[in-house]
């Protein structure tokens, strides 16, 4: 879901591409009537599978409807990314609102938002179903249980948690930024400078107070004190991460989760579902919240945006020389003044759309190995000789106690959620794949893991990127100095 919302964002801002080739009242008929199409599909096909939802055929009827409901929410993105960039959906929809900071850039992007949220709603009777098997399952082991949330609450569940915690911070940098355009329009003679300062004190800004929000947004609460508490504190104080406050992430035991959110201490909280804490053992808690610790100890939030930056940075500038080909052969070509700029105007949109595809194959492999890093700092937390790995943390190498309590509990965690072990996620690669290299781990020295080696070179070349691209672009910025004549100079020449 979070490579759909990406890949929804990403469209939705790329530069406009003029007046839409279809007109606006196509533009818009088609991006509504095909995503309308798909939602009665998925509606027709969650129909006809619940027929037969009580037969012999049951949990394969279960299985084709997750497969439906991903691919109803993944063909609506599809259409309205297509809608946007081929169609001029964004501009169709600009010219009937105007264009006030953020509300555009919305309602550009609604039709699948709305496509995502009913196919929860219409694919609830299997989630209810599944969920019913897997409280009768709780039951017989003794564990506890929540009733099952009704349509409606599950559905407001997935829409927080999914939805709308990526999209708030979106909407803030978009409104930030769109006001920081604004304000500097209408300053004179502005340097550029100005703009790129601007911008960076909204991204601070947002990526400071977002977590804040996002902790009201899915109603997260203190934990209560108690030996689980303890525990966690503990691993915190050893690992030398130091958190705000944890949360119990209220999901109605639907989410069996965690995670951390904020770029500094005061303004940083870890948060793990109730799902996570009423059904995985206390090694396996404690497993998942060392890989959450270590994403923070190893900065992995700062140094992905630093990733980000970086490839499309590098993707820019090796793309640039290709782009000012192109528009030096349409050019030369000649033609039609009108439609030769509409034709750079393309050829810029494509590139930049090739830039984007780059960063988002890049940004997902280096998620992918932030991940295992993760994983591998929760192992060797998770190492014990003989002693309690939560007030002994660390030991000289990776012992196969502390790979095999990471290992479940991704197993744990990945069975409680439905997810199958070779399922691959662009994020975090396959439950599967990230237990092999954990297996790899055992009996490697803590100090010394490949993975450590491979991100910390991942690090170093994103550094290296960054640095010449913002020494780029400050040699284009600054006017050359010899040669250039001096402010009395230039009054002189125009007494003249």
């Amino acid at each position: 879901m979070q490579v759909l919302l990406l890949i929804l964002v990403a469209s939705v801002m790329l530069p406009s591409t003029g007046d839409p080739p279809v007109g606006d009242l196509a533009s818009l008929a088609i991006v509504l009537g095909v995503t309308a199409v798909i939602v009665l599909a998925g509606l027709a096909h969650a129909t006809v599978l619940r027929r037969g939802l009580d037969g012999p055929g049951g949990l394969r009827r279960l299985e084709r409807a997750h497969r439906s409901m991903r691919w109803m929410q993944r063909s609506a993105v599809v259409a309205v990314v297509i809608g946007i960039l081929g169609l001029g959906f964004r501009e169709s929809v600009r010219r009937l609102v105007g264009d006030p900071p953020l509300l555009d850039e919305m309602l550009a992007i609604m039709p699948a938002l709305v496509a995502i949220s009913l196919a929860w709603w219409i694919f609830h009777p299997f989630e209810q179903r599944s969920r019913e098997s897997m409280i009768l399952r709780r039951l017989d082991a003794g564990l506890p249980v929540q009733p099952p949330p009704g349509r409606a609450a599950w559905v407001a569940v997935q829409v927080r948690s999914h939805l709308l915690v990526l999209l708030m911070p979106f909407a803030l940098l978009v409104l930030g930024g769109e006001s920081v355009r604004i304000l500097i329009g209408g300053l004179d003679a502005a340097p550029e400078w100005v703009s790129v300062v601007g911008s960076a004190v909204v991204f601070l800004t947002v990526a400071l107070t977002a977590p804040a929000m996002v902790v009201r947004l899915v109603g997260a609460r203190p934990m209560p004190p108690g030996e689980v508490r303890n525990d966690l504190e503990a691993m915190c104080r050893t690992t030398g991460v130091r958190v705000r406050d944890l949360l119990i992430w209220p999901t109605g035991g639907m989410i069996v989760n965690a995670g951390v959110t904020g770029l500094v201490a005061p303004l940083r909280w870890v948060m793990l579902t109730d799902g996570l804490l009423e059904t995985l053992e206390r090694r396996q808690v404690l497993a998942v919240m060392a890989h959450e610790l270590g994403h923070v100890r190893r900065h992995h939030m700062a140094w992905m945006g630093m990733a980000i930056v970086a490839l499309a940075l590098g993707m820019g500038l090796a793309l640039d020389p290709v782009a000012a080909a192109a528009r030096d052969w349409r050019w030369s070509l000649g033609g039609d003044p009108d439609a030769a700029m509409r034709d750079l105007d393309r050829i810029d949109l494509a590139m930049t759309a090739v830039v984007l595809l780059g960063v988002l194959v890049g940004f997902g492999w280096v998620s992918r190995r932030f991940e295992r890093q993760a994983d591998a700092f929760a192992a060797a937390c998770m190492s014990d000789v003989g002693s309690d790995p939560v007030t002994d943390h660390g030991t000289r190498e990776v012992s196969r106690g502390g790979v095999e309590a990471m290992s479940t509990a991704l197993a744990a965690v990945a069975g409680l959620n439905g997810v199958e072990a070779r399922r691959f996620t662009w994020r975090h690669g396959s439950i599967e794949s990230r237990r092999r290299h954990l297996r790899t781990l055992t009996g490697v020295a803590q100090d010394a893991m490949p993975i450590d080696r491979l991100v910390r070179a991942i690090k170093a070349a994103s550094m290296l990127v960054v640095i010449a691209g913002v020494g780029w672009w400050w040699a284009e910025v600054t006017p050359e100095t010899s040669g250039t004549p001096s402010a009395a100079e230039v009054a002189g020449e125009g007494s003249r």
